[in-house]
């Protein structure tokens, strides 16, 4: 099927049609690269997102991008995909990683309870994973 079609089919079919921007930084200018390239590939190969289009930056010559680092690359990429719904969307948005994200179309969507059960549990998931890795975790409230 040809991308055109397959964008019509996925807007038909209330596909979430999202802009991402995602950036990436390394040491040297190659891994920057390949490492931005091979993230989008993975991207695209998630059974229930379309990427209908990519537009990578040039690589820019960072200096001192964080501690004890004296000059790193960064490159960013533009991003227009569809997922399939939201739990979908999420997901992708916490493997990836993008820096900022355009809800395209639809203007509103309607949840049924199975999907905000599905999505809060894939927060709590990644909450706990936090949580066990030391990065973090759960909030106690104190009593006042």
């Amino acid at each position: 099927m040809a991308m055109d079609e397959e964008i019509k089919t996925k807007k038909k079919e209330g596909w979430i049609e999202s802009w991402f921007v995602i950036e990436a930084l390394a040491m040297n200018e190659d891994t920057v690269k390949s490492s931005l390239e091979n993230h989008i590939k993975k991207l695209s190969n998630v059974k229930e997102v379309l990427v209908f289009e990519t537009k990578f930056s040039d690589v820019q010559k960072v200096d001192k991008p964080v501690k004890n680092v004296e000059v790193g690359y960064s490159q960013i990429v533009d991003v227009k995909l569809f997922a399939k719904n939201l739990l979908t969307l999420i997901k992708v948005i916490m493997l990836y990683g993008p820096s900022s994200i355009e809800i395209i179309e639809p203007n509103e969507l309607k949840l049924k309870a199975e999907e905000i059960q599905n999505i809060s549990n894939t927060l709590a998931a990644l909450v706990h994973q936090f949580a066990a890795a030391g990065a973090g975790g759960i909030v106690i409230t104190p009593e006042k």
